[in-house]
């Protein structure tokens, strides 16, 4: 991807624009955008947010840049640590002092984060949004349900070289993020992620994102053509404040469209925002400006098992997990006790049945999905579930559609491409 933006930045007189779309499947998008110049990307494995954008503005797979998945263990100090916002989910469960396991007493409840719980496991979301009831998004600084107050997890990033840096070292180019919900993050994933773009609004210059401005985000989340618009808004913004600068402009916004499409879908309201994308794009092309829209990952429905859930539960309990378990969505994986991976697998296994492929993690480079690295290995469980069926167990309660595995829906996302005029 930074390629790409880069042969249309030194084609262009005034700059690039590169719309950010959470959560946009292939067909919606060809549905949506008759206009435009589309081509069919593959999301990374899993396919999940914290995973595909830092892919596409670096360029790199997931072993260059370690942002494995939502949640991961922190080779620090081997806690749990939610890679987007940088807080500390949990901490390992140690063995008794008589070398046994913990054990004794029935398991939790699996969506309150079963036996380990503190709190709650995350969501794959830029808005940190909290599914459990079905209510709005909360806003990840404010803590949201998983803080327990721990460190921020710096350990888990490798920040490498993105498409800021490079088109900001190119002679008379200007690189531009208006982050949106990415800005009200602190994280070193957010920082690593728009590392060497100069952010608009320069919030962070002012002491961080206004409380009015965090309310507008959530707001616009809940009404996809209301988000359009004001994404419009920024990006007219942008051009009024970079107008007399005289040098080319690379503009990235991110577009949150994937809280609307968790709860609903690509239902009538997200297509009309999505066309209205569209109509924007076309009409800043007629201008002079090259535009570039691009996803992260697609969605697909999932159905609530209780009993499915209950069944992870009891595999995911501190008496065989040294964590609680790590990903997010529609992929997830296990921390097992040493030496008890085997075990952990093969009851997961029998737990879920013909609804998740369950994997070793030393499986994984062989099916092609996951290049595994020492340093990915300290990040990742030892046993992962993708899932196979829309009944798979997800890690919250809410979201009538998600994503993560590898179904065409969740791995098949679009490049549009609207030239000049």
């Amino acid at each position: 991807m930074p390629d790409r933006i880069l042969a249309a930045l030194d084609r262009a007189e005034r700059g690039v624009v590169v719309l950010a779309v959470d959560g946009l499947a292939w067909r919606a998008a060809r549905a949506a955008w008759p206009a435009a110049d589309l081509a069919r990307l593959t999301s990374t494995f899993p396919s999940t947010s914290a995973t595909a954008w830092m892919t596409s503005v670096t360029g790199l797979p997931v072993a260059g840049h370690l942002a494995i998945g939502a949640a991961c263990r922190s080779p620090a100090d081997g806690s749990l640590v939610n890679v987007i916002t940088g807080e500390t989910l949990a901490r390992a469960v140690p063995d008794r002092a008589d070398g046994a396991p913990p054990g004794g007493g029935p398991p939790a409840d699996p969506l309150s984060g079963g036996a380990f719980s503190d709190g709650g496991p995350p969501v794959d979301s830029l808005s940190g949004g909290a599914f459990s009831d079905g209510g709005p998004p909360v806003d990840s600084l404010s803590g949201g349900a998983f803080s327990d107050g721990g460190p921020p997890g710096g350990d888990l990033i490798v920040a490498r070289t993105t498409v800021f840096e490079r088109a900001a070292a190119l002679p008379g180019t200007v690189a531009v993020a208006v982050g949106r919900e990415i800005d009200t993050l602190t994280s070193p994933w957010s920082a690593a992620l728009l590392r060497g773009a100069a952010r608009f609004p320069a919030f962070r210059d002012a002491g961080g994102v206004p409380a009015a401005r965090r309310r507008e985000l959530t707001a616009q989340a809940l009404d996809p053509e209301s988000l359009v618009a004001a994404v419009a808004r920024d990006v007219e913004a942008a051009f009024a404040e970079h107008a007399a600068d005289g040098r080319r402009l690379l503009l990235w916004i991110y577009v949150n469209l994937d809280d609307h499409f968790h709860r609903h879908g690509y239902d009538p309201l997200a297509m009309r925002a999505v066309a209205g994308l569209e109509r924007h794009a076309l009409s800043w092309a007629a201008r002079g400006w090259h535009v570039i829209a691009h996803s992260d990952h697609g969605q697909v429905p999932v159905i609530p098992d209780p009993a499915l859930e209950a069944a992870w539960a009891e595999v995911d309990a501190p008496e065989l997990c040294a964590l609680p378990g790590g990903g997010a969505g529609r992929v997830r994986w296990l921390h097992p006790r040493p030496g008890r991976a085997g075990e952990a697998a093969e009851r997961l296994a029998a737990a879920l049945g013909e609804h998740a492929l369950v994997l070793a993690a030393g499986e994984l480079p062989g099916l092609g999905l996951l290049e595994l690295t020492p340093a990915v290995r300290e990040r990742l469980g030892e046993v992962v579930a993708v899932a196979a069926s829309p009944r798979f167990p997800l890690p919250v309660r809410g979201p009538r559609f998600e994503h993560g595995a590898l179904t065409e829906d969740e791995m098949l996302v679009p490049l549009a491409l609207w030239p000049p005029a």
